[in-house]
């Protein structure tokens, strides 16, 4: 216990000797250095927080799949289509093609 006390305290004067020997350049350096670190950790939180929420909504392949069990309105007009799954829009180009 005394150990960890005693390298703390060393390491707390080393750390306010090298502060000291800093000059005014340095010390803005250090603080660029330390502002940008900040910056990367928010995005990283950013790009961590989309996925868990990308994650938790369902995508649209599943909607359209969900919603393929029914006849939308528009769609009565094109027999086969009616009983096909998938994107309408994309079954009217087909159909067009």
């Amino acid at each position: 216990m005394d150990y960890a006390l005693d390298y703390a305290h060393m390491a707390q004067e080393a750390l306010t000797q090298w502060m000291a020997g800093l000059d005014a350049a340095d010390q803005v350096t250090m603080m660029a250095i330390g502002f940008g670190l900040m910056i990367f950790a928010v995005a990283a939180l950013m790009i961590q927080r989309h996925r868990e929420v990308k994650a938790q909504h369902p995508t649209r392949s599943t909607l359209v799949e969900e919603s393929a069990s029914y006849v939308t309105p528009g769609e009565r007009h094109i027999a086969p289509a009616g009983k096909q799954k998938g994107d309408a829009f994309l079954r009217r180009l087909d159909h067009l093609a």
